[in-house]
């Protein structure tokens, strides 16, 4: 009897932990129960005064590849927060390989990170299709950010040193935007393009 019951108890676990992952939207992770900061693009929108970035990420099916962040700077190009980092590079992947997101790396300093933080920002890279990531305007401590521009950056990690990057400046106000930004690469011809594409960037004041 014990045993069936804790088998009973194991599956109820297990069916809730589905459900919330189906249809949670989380902008962070504050604790560390394996829940990315994206969320599929399936009709579910957060509401609300946001930043979205959304992307179509398909994975390539080798190593030194499938690896992106998206990040906030301020004007002056300090670090002010990263919305979504891929798990490998945020945690031990950057000293491994060190071209992997290298922009995102530089800026972001993840060697001096607590595991907290990391958890936070981090996830694994998500299955081919359509994601979102938001920005609640807080810095990596969760202080509201007090400026009214800033920039952001979506960097890819395609393969080796073959890497894309998508940025922009970021105007608040209260007029509603959205832009489509021109991907940059580092290898012109790359065969790997679509692993980051169709970025979308979209300001809802409201």
């Amino acid at each position: 009897m014990f045993a069936l019951r804790k088998k009973l108890i194991l599956v109820t676990l297990a069916a809730v932990i589905l459900l919330v992952g189906a249809t949670v939207i989380k902008t962070k992770n504050p604790f560390n129960f394996g829940i990315s900061p994206l969320y599929v693009n399936d009709g579910l929108r957060q509401t609300g005064r946001r930043l979205e970035v959304a992307f179509t990420c398909d994975n390539l099916l080798m190593v030194a590849s499938n690896q992106y962040a998206i990040w906030i700077e301020d004007m002056d190009g300090n670090y002010v927060d990263t919305l979504y980092v891929t798990r490998y590079t945020a945690g031990e992947g950057h000293r491994r390989r060190p071209q992997s997101i290298r922009e995102w790396v530089a800026a972001a300093d993840p060697g001096n990170m607590r595991a907290s933080e990391i958890d936070a920002i981090a996830g694994a890279t998500p299955k081919p299709g359509n994601y979102v990531v938001c920005w609640d305007f807080t810095d990596g401590k969760g202080n509201p950010v007090t400026g009214s521009r800033y920039r952001y950056f979506i960097e890819g990690t395609l393969y080796m040193d073959d890497d894309v990057m998508y940025s922009g400046v970021i105007h608040l106000g209260d007029d509603a935007w959205e832009e489509y930004p021109e991907p940059e690469y580092t290898v012109a011809d790359s065969e790997y393009k679509a692993m980051l594409s169709n970025v979308r960037v979209a300001y809802y004041p409201d």
